[in-house]
């Protein structure tokens, strides 16, 4: 009887055990309690879900190849919205995000209020999701540690480039909305808050968000009971992935219900800003009376245009050389944003280091790797220079304005934290461990006199027979483009890391 069910899960997919149930009830002419016992004795290649629960004690069934498939997840995800399941709504999230979100954005992404009576939280969502191996917590160069659904024959490699592009983009269209904000007086104009890593996530009521702003437009404040005005409030989530689908966007669209039925809190304007829409997506967000934005119509053509422009530009650079015009339209398109200029030079400046070194001689050349000690500790570097099998140096890039002066708290962790982890890590690989070692700092932005006293006095403390370090600032990074010979190459850094760009 194993072999019906097969045939039904390898030609319709996974589904619940109740509607495997009446499938055999409808063919084998059997009754509804012999189908049950059927499906429940089902063994071998049928597997289920048995810590996720459905009403009626049904389970969710599969073959066991099927298992992390798009397939699985689509049926899944199908099978818990039937429910009204908060599962399904983070599982959804997740889906449309690619199979993989940054730790700090599921209680954003999920749809789950943070903290509410008779609602799951995100960390008991994400806990029984972890506990019934449907989910697990990782850490991607590059992106630090994340949530990612399990999907056996995924390329991760290419997930994560794809995530850390998206998440950058996604930071300048977040400063691009609050710049929009604040100039159309919509919101009160030093409260703006977007997520930032490390810090309190924004929240309206219950639920967080991606942006959020108190507004005091006439239409949006109440008078409390004791005659204060109470604000209304904009709350934003964007996505600049792929397009946006049904089921992506009702984990944003359970938020939006579920805030208007709590009280005590003020008018809310909703909006949910992606790349594009599937036409039911579109649909129900307008339905829920909802804002759908794209880039294009909010702030136009050109923005829109550099945001595209972006991505393409940070997937293609990283693995090859950059191509500078595209650098300098993108300072162009997007450097009237406020704060985005300083974004884009962080983003950036790793990507021309990486590109200058490639034009110097380095055999191979990494960037964004994460090391890792059996004790636990690890760090990250932007980028690793490697030559034959002569040397290997690691760089610490800080894009800045020229104008600027980068925290001495960097350099300090590099200093305490980094470089330990790093020279341990070499010491125990066997191509690196006998290769020179160079650890560097890479900064177009200014140094206090605190800092460079630090500098050097760490330089001569460490024995140059164990390893060196350097420090590279903006006069000395144009000496070293110069040497490339490209001279599109040292115009760009000239033109975008060596003077503040004129908006």
């Amino acid at each position: 009887m194993s072999r019906v069910i097969e045939d039904y899960l390898e030609f319709r997919g996974p589904n619940l055990s109740s509607e495997i149930s009446k499938y055999l009830v409808e063919t084998l002419d059997i009754t509804p309690v012999a189908a049950r016992k059927r499906v429940s004795r089902a063994a071998g290649k049928v597997k289920r879900l048995t810590s996720i629960t459905f009403p009626h004690k049904a389970h969710f069934i599969y073959l066991e190849w099927q298992f992390g498939s798009q397939l699985f997840w689509e049926k899944l995800i199908s099978a818990l919205f039937q429910t009204n399941s908060a599962y399904g709504l983070a599982i959804a999230a997740i889906q449309q995000r690619g199979g993989l979100i940054p730790v700090e954005h599921f209680a954003i992404a999920c749809g789950a209020p943070l903290n509410q009576k008779r609602h799951l939280s995100p960390d008991t969502i994400l806990q029984h999701l972890e506990e019934a191996n449907l989910l697990r917590k990782t850490n991607f160069s590059g992106l630090g540690k994340c949530i990612s659904l399990i999907q056996p024959n995924s390329d991760y490699n290419s997930i994560v480039a794809d995530t850390r592009v998206r998440l950058i983009t996604e930071k300048l269209l977040l400063l691009a909305i609050k710049d929009w904000l604040k100039k159309l007086g919509i919101v009160s104009y030093d409260t703006v808050k977007i997520r930032e890593v490390g810090t309190q996530l924004p929240r309206v009521g219950t639920f967080a968000w991606d942006l959020t702003a108190p507004s005091y437009l006439g239409f949006m404040v109440k008078s409390g009971q004791n005659g204060e005005k109470r604000p209304g409030f904009v709350a934003c989530d964007i996505y600049l992935g792929n397009e946006m689908n049904l089921a992506g966007i009702k984990p944003f669209i359970n938020k939006c219900v579920t805030l208007r039925a709590l009280r005590n809190i003020g008018a809310c304007v909703q909006i949910f800003v992606a790349g594009k829409y599937t036409q039911d997506a579109f649909n129900l967000l307008k339905q829920r009376g909802i804002i759908p934005a794209t880039p294009g119509n909010l702030f136009g053509k050109e923005v829109a245009e550099g945001l595209t422009a972006l991505s393409q530009v940070l997937r293609k650079t990283a693995e090859t050389a950059i191509d500078p015009q595209q650098f300098n339209q993108l300072f162009e398109k997007l450097g009237k944003i406020e704060g985005a200029a300083g974004q884009l030079r962080g983003a950036l400046f790793e990507y021309l280091v990486a590109d200058v070194l490639r034009k110097n001689g380095s055999t191979q050349v990494l960037m964004n790797q994460v090391f890792k000690l059996a004790n636990g500790k690890e760090a990250e570097a932007d980028v690793i220079s490697i030559k034959d099998n002569r040397s290997v140096t690691f760089i610490e890039c800080k894009g800045y304005n020229p104008d600027s002066e980068v925290p001495d708290k960097y350099l300090k962790r590099w200093f305490s934290h980094s470089i330990p982890i790093f020279f341990k890590w070499i010491k125990a690989h066997p191509d690196w461990r006998n290769l020179e070692v160079c650890f560097e700092f890479w900064t177009t932005g200014s140094l206090s006199e605190e800092t460079l006293m630090m500098f050097n006095a760490n330089q001569k403390k460490i024995k140059k027979s164990r390893y060196t370090i350097e420090l590279r600032l903006g006069r000395e990074i144009l000496r070293i483009c110069e040497s490339t010979k490209d001279s599109g190459l040292v115009n760009t850094f000239q033109k975008c890391f060596m003077k503040i760009y004129s908006k």
